[in-house]
């Protein structure tokens, strides 16, 4: 049976914007169980110079709502008019009340931008994703990621803790034998697929994938093949692309001082 999974290209992306603000930060996050809203948007192929100027006023009143962090992505190797929009929150009452642009505009100001954007779009959908930091290996940088390669997983009914016992087993030990510094795993749950796994590996270039996939540097050719066949019948299929992180579209806030820190 194929599956139909229209956002799952967007899904793919959140691990790469739940996971940016952490790899920057000096500590890690003090909530257990870190959130992001995503808003998936298709723009008219005429649109990408009226709608890249917009996100940067809806930065900018993000900024002002000193909402933590917001991440712009696009695709370099996929639908090259999607676009995808991320920020966290720490708890769902977060979504309650004024909305981030709201608060940085005003209701009518914000009410205007949301028209001109969506003029520009022929989709709009959001979700909710979470990430899985004990699938994940996650070093510390002092800059985001240009680009990432993130693999759509779509696993069996069912076989979600099996998935996750292959991560741990025997695909994080080759990723950290091939001395992969970050790879983020992630799931969508609200208005998304609980059945997807997002792998997201960050990326210095496309140079990066002439090195060849890091189980097989890890493990060689038939090595390789026996880890991926460990996965039949807990995976049902994959998908691949690269995006990049729009740096100019983006932005994350230094982490607060401590008390009577300088």
């Amino acid at each position: 049976m194929k599956h139909k999974r229209r956002f799952s290209f967007a899904s793919a992306l959140t691990a790469l914007a739940l996971i940016v603000p952490q790899s920057l930060s000096a500590q890690a996050p003090a909530t257990p169980q870190r959130w992001s809203v995503i808003t998936i948007t298709t723009i008219k192929p005429e649109a990408r110079m009226e709608y890249e100027a917009l996100q940067k006023q809806v930065t900018a009143a993000y900024r002002k709502a000193e909402i933590p962090s917001r991440a712009l992505l696009q695709t370099v190797l996929g639908n090259l008019y999607e676009y995808v929009s991320i920020s966290p929150i720490t708890k769902f009452a977060d979504m309650d009340g004024a909305s981030p642009l709201e608060r940085g505009l005003g209701k009518e100001g914000a009410a205007a931008l949301a028209s001109k954007i969506a003029a520009c779009a022929t989709s709009m959908h959001r979700m909710l994703s979470r990430e899985l930091p004990d699938l994940s290996i996650n070093t510390q940088t002092s800059e985001p990621p240009a680009l990432a390669m993130v693999t759509s997983i779509h696993l069996a009914p069912g076989r979600a803790q099996d998935f996750a016992a292959w991560v741990k087993s025997d695909y994080l030990p080759a990723a950290k034998k091939a001395e992969v510094k970050n790879l983020w795993i992630s799931g969508p749950v609200h208005g998304g697929d609980p059945e997807e796994r997002i792998v997201v590996m960050p990326l210095k270039a496309m140079a990066d994938f002439d090195a060849g996939p890091f189980l097989t540097r890890a493990l060689g050719p038939e090595g390789a093949q026996k880890v991926t066949a460990k996965t039949a019948g807990i995976v049902e299929s994959r998908s691949y692309r690269v995006v990049r992180y729009r740096t100019d579209l983006s932005y994350r806030m230094p982490p607060a001082r401590n008390a009577g820190g300088q």
